[in-house]
């Protein structure tokens, strides 16, 4: 969703989470976002409901952010708590 190498703001990360968790709430209750900084540009998110989780993923796949199309892929909860704790 981002280019680390491009963002000038030590805080850009914060700003990303916000405007993510806001469309993104449109389709549920988010348990956890993370903003990977040191990434390709990942964003992470976990969905209060598999429910939740999949109407998100089928409404960004494909959207342009900041003039970037989001590949929104689904990461099993085993991967998700290996990465972040169960959050």
């Amino acid at each position: 969703m981002f280019d680390p190498s491009t963002e000038t703001d030590p805080d850009f990360d914060l700003d990303i989470k916000d405007e993510v968790e806001e469309e993104c709430l449109k389709f549920g209750p988010v348990k956890h976002i993370f903003v990977d900084k040191n990434s390709k540009g990942h964003v992470y998110l976990r969905f209060d409901s598999v429910a939740s989780a999949a109407n998100c993923q089928r409404a960004m796949h494909g959207r342009w952010y900041a003039r970037r199309c989001i590949s929104a892929i689904y990461m099993r909860p085993q991967e998700y708590e290996a990465k972040f704790g169960s959050s």
